[in-house]
């Protein structure tokens, strides 16, 4: 969601950097772009994490 949404830059636990990677390598920018307008739209924090798991599938 946050790359969708124009962060090109990403804080987090070196262990965390290869899976992070992999997954990000498995979507396009247009998927990313549409998780990240779902969740602008969100009305709410329970809608923002429906928009986040519906990106993951």
């Amino acid at each position: 969601m946050l790359t969708g949404l124009g962060v090109s830059s990403l804080s987090m636990a070196t262990s965390a950097i290869p899976a992070v990677g992999a997954r990000l390598a498995q979507l396009t920018l247009a998927q990313c772009r549409q998780a990240g307008e779902a969740a602008l739209l969100a009305a709410d924090a329970t809608q923002t994490r429906a928009a986040a798991v519906a990106a993951r599938a």
